[in-house]
C-alpha cells in the first residue's frame, strides 16, 4: 500500500463547499444566459457598469449588481477599478457566442432545469429501479437537448468530419450520411451547409425530436437534401448507400440490448471503406480512473441519466461492439479532454 498524504477535516469542508459552489455557478450562468447578461456585456466593447447593464435590459439593478459581483467572484466576470464589467478572457466563447462550437451555457439552463427537475427524483426512482426514458420527457425538452449540444454539431461538421481521411473529398463531390440518433436535426443541417452538394438522412426512435428535425430543416431551406425518418436505431434498413455514418451523444443512450443491432446496421448501411464516426462519452474502466479529470463528463453524464436507462460504455466495451458490427479499424481520440471521437471503418 502506497503512503497517502493526510488529508485534513479543513482540506474536506473546502472540497464540499466548491460543490455548493459550483451549484450556485450553474444557476448564475443559467440567470445570465436567459437574461441576456452575457450578451450584453459581451456586446459593450468598452465596457459597461452593472447599473447601465440593469437598465438597458429592463432588470432591478440590484440583483444585477449582486449578480455581477459573484460572477467577478467566479472568475466569470472582471470588474475594474470604475466598475466597468467584460468577461474573463474565452468567456465570449462559452458564454455569449452562440454561434462558437465552444458556447455552453445553454447547458446551465437545462442543468437548472429539466435535469434539477429529473434529481429531485432520484429518491424515488432509487427505491422503485423505475426510468424515465429520454422520449417520456416531451418536445421542450428534445428541443433543448438540440440546443445544449449545438456545439458539438459544428464541432463535427466543420472539424472532425472533414479530417477524416478522404471525407472532405467525398463530400465535396456530393457525398451521402447517415445520422444516427439525429434527435431534432442540428447535425444534419450543420453539415449540409458546410457541405452544399452532399444529402444527408437522419433517424431517431424519438417522435418529439423527428417532428422538431422537420421543421427546423424547412426552416433553414434544406428539405431538398435532407431528411429524417421516425425508426428505431434496429431497424436501419439501408444497404451500401452512405460515404459516412456519424453518432453524437447516442451510443450511451441506446438500450445496452440493441447497440450491436443498431452499430451493425450502421455498417451495412456503409458502402465499401464507407466510415463512422461517433463522438460520445467513455466510461472509467478502473476505480483510479474514476477520479482522472478526463472523465469528468461520463461520470456526469452516467448519474445524470441513470434515470432515462442509459449506461455509458467503457472504452473496451466501446471497441468491442464496433469490431462485432463489422468494422475493421477502430481509432480513438480525446477531443476537448471529456469527449472521446471513435472513428471506425467498414472493409
Amino acid at each position: 500500500m502506497t503512503d497517502q498524504p493526510e488529508v485534513t477535516p479543513k482540506q474536506q469542508l473546502d472540497l464540499i463547499w466548491d460543490y455548493i459552489k459550483g451549484f450556485h455557478a450553474v444557476h448564475l450562468i443559467a440567470i445570465g444566459t436567459e437574461l441576456g447578461l452575457f450578451e450584453a456585456i459581451n456586446k459593450a466593447t468598452e465596457g459597461i457598469t452593472a447599473a447601465r447593464l440593469a437598465h438597458m435590459l429592463g432588470l432591478h439593478a440590484p440583483y444585477v449588481e449582486i449578480w455581477c459581483k459573484t460572477g467577478c467572484a467566479y472568475s466569470l466576470i472582471h470588474i475594474d477599478e470604475m466598475g466597468h464589467l467584460r468577461l474573463a478572457p474565452h468567456m465570449d466563447q462559452l458564454l455569449a457566442d452562440k454561434d462558437s462550437p465552444r458556447y455552453i451555457a445553454d447547458y446551465s439552463l437545462a442543468a437548472t432545469g429539466f435535469y434539477t427537475d429529473d434529481l429531485r427524483r432520484y429518491p424515488e426512482f432509487f427505491k422503485s429501479g423505475e426510468v424515465f426514458t429520454f422520449q417520456q420527457h416531451g418536445p421542450e425538452f428534445s428541443a433543448q437537448i438540440g440546443t445544449m449540444i449545438s456545439g458539438f454539431h459544428k464541432l463535427i461538421a466543420y472539424k472532425l468530419l472533414p479530417s477524416v481521411d478522404g471525407v472532405a473529398e467525398t463530400l465535396a463531390a456530393g457525398g451521402n450520411i447517415l445520422d444516427v440518433g439525429c434527435g431534432a436535426g442540428g447535425l444534419l443541417i450543420q453539415v449540409a451547409l458546410a457541405n452544399p452538394t452532399c444529402r444527408c438522412v437522419g433517424i431517431d426512435v424519438d417522435r418529439h425530436g423527428i417532428e422538431q428535425a422537420q421543421a427546423n430543416i424547412v426552416a433553414a431551406g434544406l428539405e431538398n437534401r435532407v431528411s429524417v425518418v421516425l425508426a428505431d436505431g434496429s431497424e436501419v434498413a439501408y444497404e451500401d448507400e452512405f460515404d459516412a455514418v456519424i453518432m453524437c451523444e447516442v451510443l450511451h443512450e441506446l438500450p445496452l440490448e440493441v447497440r450491436g443491432e443498431v452499430l451493425a446496421g450502421a455498417c451495412k448501411a456503409l458502402k465499401s471503406e464507407g466510415v463512422m464516426l461517433i463522438l460520445d462519452e467513455t466510461y472509467p474502466s478502473t476505480s483510479a480512473d474514476l477520479v482522472a479529470r478526463e472523465y469528468n463528463l461520463a461520470i456526469q453524464t452516467a448519474f445524470n441519466e441513470l434515470i432515462w436507462g442509459n449506461i455509458v460504455p467503457t472504452a473496451e466495451e466501446q471497441d468491442e461492439l464496433l469490431r462485432s458490427a463489422g468494422f475493421v479499424r477502430v481509432e480513438r481520440s480525446q477531443i476537448a479532454t471529456y469527449l472521446t471521437k471513435l472513428t471506425a471503418w467498414k472493409l
